[in-house]
């Protein structure tokens, strides 16, 4: 299928953005411990609700009501390896978005099997960075209707013979940890009010990328730019998104 190149206009990243705070999705988050703070704060800012439990025995009771689930292999822990599975079951069952995060999937083998595993369910997002990507293409090409978000300078977001392309953002976004893990819960969010993936993701990763845009001109370095980042993104409206997108 050839494919072709697109965006968003301001009015369809609004209108997105206007469900997730009209609707106030939760977002279960098996995620990184290093950005589990800064990524529930990302997710309240815009208009999200975050959930976070990890614990084997309760965390498919806890996923069962999302409206999306992100699984972020950053500092999996053997709990963790046997909470995948339940979250896994409990997306299938209930027909619930997942995204998958594979941080760092190219330097472990049990991050890849963890992997392997997630993208035997149908329809996953993967959002990483090109390393990432590339480490998983082998098992994505076997995948059933994965969509591939693939962040750095530009961001491509491909799936079923179409590519949206994201350039907003900013270097700062690179120098505080855990940045890229909020970032894939914000596209699990956008999923939970959106069909199609790829819009969903294009539109997180084009608020992301102008809210990083607008912190960098208030911030004085890295430690002021993460909460000036929080501010921007809860102030989004269409005007400053039109604004923006030139």
């Amino acid at each position: 299928m050839s494919s072709t190149n697109d965006s968003l206009d301001a009015a369809q990243v609004a209108s997105i953005l206007a469900r997730v705070a009209e609707r106030r999705p939760r977002v279960h988050c098996l995620t990184n411990t290093v950005a589990q703070n800064l990524t529930a704060n990302m997710l309240l800012a815009f208009g999200a609700v975050p959930s976070m439990a990890s614990h084997p025995e309760e965390v498919a009771a806890v996923a069962s009501g999302a409206g999306a689930i992100l699984i972020n292999l950053g500092t999996i822990s053997p709990e963790g390896e046997r909470a995948i599975p339940k979250l896994l079951e409990v997306a299938r069952q209930r027909a619930i978005p997942l995204v998958l995060d594979p941080v760092f999937v190219e330097l472990s083998p049990l991050r890849l099997k963890l992997a392997d595993e997630v993208l035997r369910l149908p329809g996953v997002t993967v959002r990483g960075n090109a390393t990432e990507m590339k480490a998983l293409a082998a098992v994505m090409s076997g995948a059933d209707a994965v969509l591939r978000v693939t962040t750095g300078k530009v961001d491509r977001i491909e799936g079923d013979g179409r590519v949206l392309a994201v350039s907003h953002g900013h270097e700062l976004m690179t120098k505080v940890t855990g940045l890229g893990c909020a970032s894939s819960a914000l596209v699990a969010a956008c999923r939970a009010v959106e069909p199609q993936a790829d819009l969903a993701a294009a539109a997180a990763l084009t608020a992301y990328g102008i809210a990083g845009e607008i912190a960098a001109e208030r911030a004085e370095g890295p430690g002021s730019f993460a909460m000036h980042l929080i501010d921007a993104l809860a102030g989004l409206d269409e005007a400053t998104l039109a604004a923006r997108m030139v």
